[in-house]
């Protein structure tokens, strides 16, 4: 057995056993999976931003193959492109409730289980005057108002999906100039539309896993506090020879974002984007077999529960904090 399947095996007995982090089983297996001579860090690439794709295309060089494609323009015709707005959504939902959390802050290194309960009138108002410290993530729009659901072309997201897929999950990011999601992975597909504004992605491809040092958490979402943005590569040594991608959405852009690729994103401007969220097994297999196990074998939460509770990510949230 090689080193990185070794590395990778450890990683899945720390998940299922859990202990103090970080753990320790697989940490001699990362150290020989360091390279031995320093690395000049490579540019950044872009992300493929392509038009004029057919649905077989799509599927077919960038879906199965598991690989990030922007699809330019997809959604300016539709109608959440062409009316909403930060204006559109406080006038007519400003009341509703929304929780906020973020989960990593690369100043304290630890997770951050707090979560605040407030409107959407309060978040745009903190928008307005700078404050990025308000950002509506995974918010409930689409479920608390499905009507809304048709300001989406949903019956092509929909079928996008392959035949084995599972699950159709929409959520809505709403953050001013400046939030952003550290990085993060996890075991679903994503077609992102772009609704409004300008964000900044980077990517990293799942086979870096040993690089970045995801923490073993138990859960089914992967962190890791390496910062593309500002890159540590003492600290980080083998990212120095891994390839890092980049692109900006521009309103009616629809990004693939496949399983279990890194990603970490910056709003540049004030910026509504709705995910559209699927589970394939057989796609998450080959994109990224060991992670697709560590996904079935989380306890916080566990798989069935994640799903119950997957149009609530607070809910899940909190079971990311438990004991279990």
């Amino acid at each position: 057995m090689n080193t990185l399947r070794q590395f990778q095996m450890w990683r899945a007995l720390d998940h299922v056993l859990g202990g103090k982090p970080p753990a320790t089983r697989f940490e001699s297996k990362r150290e020989q999976l360091q390279p031995n001579n320093s690395s000049t860090p490579q540019p950044v690439k872009q992300i493929p931003v392509l038009e004029g794709l057919s649905d077989k295309e799509v599927r077919r060089e960038f879906m199965r193959e598991g690989r990030p494609v922007v699809l330019k323009g997809k959604a300016t015709d539709w109608r959440c492109v062409q009316e909403w707005s930060m204006e559109w959504l406080k006038r007519h939902y400003g009341n509703d409730r929304v929780d906020i959390f973020d989960p990593l802050d690369y100043d304290s290194k630890e997770v951050n289980y707090d979560v605040e309960v407030t409107t959407l009138s309060t978040i745009l108002d903190a928008m307005e005057h700078g404050d990025t410290s308000k950002y509506s993530r995974f918010n409930r729009l689409l479920y608390d108002h499905p009507e809304l659901v048709e300001h989406f072309d949903w019956e092509w997201l929909h079928q996008m999906r392959s035949t084995w897929s599972s699950g159709k999950t929409y959520q809505v990011f709403i953050g001013g100039q400046g939030t952003r999601t550290s990085l993060h992975c996890a075991g679903e597909h994503n077609l992102f539309t772009q609704v409004h504004g300008k964000k900044h992605w980077y990517f990293i491809e799942p086979k870096a896993d040993p690089w970045l040092n995801p923490p073993v958490s138990r859960t089914p979402y992967f962190y890791s506090m390496f910062d593309p943005e500002c890159p540590d590569y003492e600290s980080y040594p083998g990212m120095a020879a891994t390839q890092i991608w980049e692109c900006t959405l521009e309103p009616g852009d629809v990004l693939f974002n496949p399983p279990f690729w890194w990603h970490q994103v910056r709003n540049i401007t004030p910026s509504i984007g709705v995910g559209f969220r699927w589970f394939d097994l057989v796609d998450n297999l080959a994109t990224n077999a060991t992670g697709t196990a560590l996904t079935l074998m989380a306890t916080k939460p566990p798989i069935w529960t994640a799903t119950k509770h997957r149009t609530d990510f607070a809910a899940i949230f909190k079971h990311m904090q438990s004991k279990s």
